[in-house]
């Protein structure tokens, strides 16, 4: 005699039907599983890339003005030379070693910051600056022969400077602004009376911090900066501690007047640390956060995030007569894959 139940199922039939459903449950489950795990992968990717772009759109705009950085900073590559060395008047086999430049700033080499200076345009647009703005004249000694008197004038630089209905730029002069001197001309130095064309050549710079505490003056950047600029005469090496210093010993143009050019600057540094929010055994390298700080009243701002779970960032030059600079910012990987 066949037992069936309510519905006219036998046992093995109703075995059978729920064996058969578990199947299917157990497949809409793992189906289920690998869904969310490539969702949350993709969720993962999609967060990397965002965070990427981001930061990598942020750099591109810091960029933009990096031209004030060429042989005016002093920025050891990966291989020992100045990544900012810029020969724009010879060609390239004229000379002679590397000519590509490559910064790797990563916490497996322990290169972990990057310097670069760029032009401030939302202060105002570069300054055409007039030297005899900085000084008061004396009387005239009545003899073509002989000079007259010169007197150094901060006030006067500054008043100058922002004067805007003689064309001035009011905006240069903010607390913690950075003002860079210096003149078109293109200087190397001359060593037993010849000229080395390989010498990237260069214009005399000052450098000088805004200061409203400190008055009218310029106040001088902090020794780390200072270590890391070329503000030394290009012809003979000695130093420039001050403005009055750059003025009175500006290079001669042909017998005319020396054209002195006057902007707002920003002094950048990207730096990496650990990023001690990721477990560093989960990813391929130990993973950093990418900062950022600017140098504003004496010092470094505070940090900011650009990204996270870093594993490098590559800045490079193709060639030293070329002013390009690419950078790529690579992520760490997860051993587990969810971030390729």
């Amino acid at each position: 005699m066949m037992i069936k139940n309510q519905k006219g199922l036998t046992i093995p039939e109703l075995v059978i039907g729920i064996g058969l459903s578990a199947v299917v449950i157990s497949v809409v489950v793992a189906v289920q599983v690998q869904m969310a795990k490539e969702q949350d992968k993709l969720v993962k990717q999609l967060d990397d890339s965002i965070d990427q772009n981001q930061a990598e759109r942020i750099v591109y705009k810091d960029l933009a003005g990096v031209e004030v950085s060429y042989n005016n900073l002093k920025i050891l590559d990966d291989n020992a030379n100045n990544f900012y060395d810029y020969i724009p008047d010879v060609t390239e086999n004229t000379l002679t070693g590397t000519l590509s430049r490559e910064f790797t700033l990563s916490l497996a080499t322990k290169s972990t910051e990057f310097i670069v200076m760029t032009q401030n345009p939302a202060d105002g647009a570069l300054l055409n600056y007039d030297p005899v703005w900085a000084y008061d004249v004396g009387k005239d000694p009545g003899n073509p022969n002989i000079p007259a008197d010169l007197a150094f004038s901060a006030k006067k630089n500054r008043t100058w400077m922002t004067n805007e209905k003689n064309g001035g730029r009011p905006g240069f002069w903010k607390d913690g602004n950075v003002l860079m001197y210096d003149t078109p001309s293109r200087i190397r130095p001359v060593v037993n009376g010849t000229i080395n064309m390989s010498t990237p050549p260069r214009s005399p710079i000052y450098i000088g911090s805004i200061s409203i505490n400190a008055g009218d003056n310029l106040q001088p950047v902090g020794n780390e900066i200072l270590s890391k600029l070329n503000m030394t005469q290009p012809s003979t090496g000695e130093s420039i501690p001050n403005l009055d210093t750059f003025l009175r010993k500006l290079p001669s143009v042909g017998g005319g007047q020396t054209i002195v050019r006057l902007r707002s600057v920003r002094i950048i540094k990207y730096s990496l640390e650990q990023d001690t929010k990721k477990i560093a055994k989960d990813y391929n390298v130990v993973p950093a956060n990418l900062m950022v700080s600017e140098y504003r009243n004496g010092q470094w701002s505070n940090k900011r995030l650009l990204a996270d779970g870093i594993d490098k960032m590559v800045f490079r030059r193709d060639s030293i007569i070329k002013r390009m600079i690419y950078y790529k910012i690579t992520k760490a990987k997860r051993l587990d894959g969810l971030n390729f």
